[in-house]
């Protein structure tokens, strides 16, 4: 249900960024203008399409919602359920920014679905299991829209899975492990300008970086709450087309800045105004405005690093 409530919140956050709070979804302070409160239940995952337009997977109810640069909501589409364009507790969603693709990981159905930019349906594959093209509670999904190849984190097999953007099934590595591209639980998944491959390793407080075939390229990242070390990193984006890697390191409460190779670039504490939060996905634009998701208190944050 949307709902609409006044007057805006203002509240400002560490390393003199602000949000402005809109109800359930917070704008950075060059959109005090808007005075629309969107409700977002169990949020998830979220991308920004080059429009500025905003995706976000409300998990909660087992749908899809774009809302414009301003937060007004353009559509939504989705409901519970196992048929085409229906889902079970999705959590990750990318876009195909030349084609105006969307796709889904439909976790709780193991599957992905395939979308148009406003939500008709087009094709879905996956089913239970631990066979190629097959999944165990898929997360993450990113494409490399240069070569259409489709990444997903399947992380109840510890693995990563390739597929084409029709579905085709590629290739696949990972198992379980804390060695050298093996997984402990792999969330968000990532891809670079150059079509390099980042994965947010969370059981094992890591990020690890490959090749589109799988070929292990860097890692970095431990246990603690140091510059560079996380505590339970869930979403990642990739920066375009600076290339910088964003993380949301969820059991310390921020977020991290990498270069493309792992080198510290910085950190910003999130003091949500309502309390404690679980951040779960996070999105930035090329201006370095991050959408970050948080579902202990059914919010988006938007946060301005200026």
């Amino acid at each position: 249900m949307i709902t609409f409530n006044l007057p805006l919140k203002v509240a400002a956050v560490a390393m003199g960024g602000l949000l402005v709070l809109i109800g359930s979804i917070f704008f950075p302070a060059y959109a005090q203008s808007v005075t629309k409160t969107l409700s977002v239940d169990d949020p998830a995952g979220i991308v920004l399409d080059p429009k500025g337009n905003v995706y976000v997977v409300e998990t909660g109810k087992n749908r899809i919602l774009e809302f414009n640069s301003n937060g007004t909501l353009i559509t939504m589409w989705g409901s519970s359920g196992k048929g085409p364009g229906q889902f079970n507790s999705p959590i990750g969603i990318t876009l195909d920014y030349v084609r105006g693709y969307v796709f889904v990981t439909d976790t709780g159905n193991d599957r992905v679905q395939k979308f148009t930019s406003d939500g008709k349906f087009i094709t879905m594959w996956g089913s239970s299991g631990k066979g190629p093209g097959q999944f165990q509670t898929p997360i993450g999904i990113d494409e490399d829209e240069s070569k259409q190849n489709v990444y997903v984190t399947d992380i109840g097999n510890n693995r990563v899975e390739r597929f084409t953007s029709n579905g085709l099934f590629v290739a696949q590595w990972g198992s379980l492990g804390s060695g050298p591209g093996q997984f402990a639980n792999p969330g968000r998944i990532a891809v670079d300008p150059s079509g390099n491959l980042f994965v947010a390793d969370f059981g094992n407080n890591r990020i690890q970086k490959f090749d589109e075939n799988g070929k292990l390229i860097a890692q970095w990242g431990s246990l603690g709450s140091g510059p560079g070390q996380f505590y339970n990193p869930t979403g990642m984006t990739v920066q375009y087309p600076q290339g910088n890697v964003f993380v949301a390191d969820t059991g310390n409460d921020r977020i991290q800045e990498f270069t493309s190779d792992g080198k510290f670039v910085n950190k910003w504490p999130i003091n949500a105004p309502t309390g404690a939060t679980d951040n779960i996905d996070l999105d930035v634009n090329s201006n370095g405005i991050i959408y970050l998701t948080d579902r202990a208190s059914d919010q988006v944050l938007i946060i301005s690093q200026k």
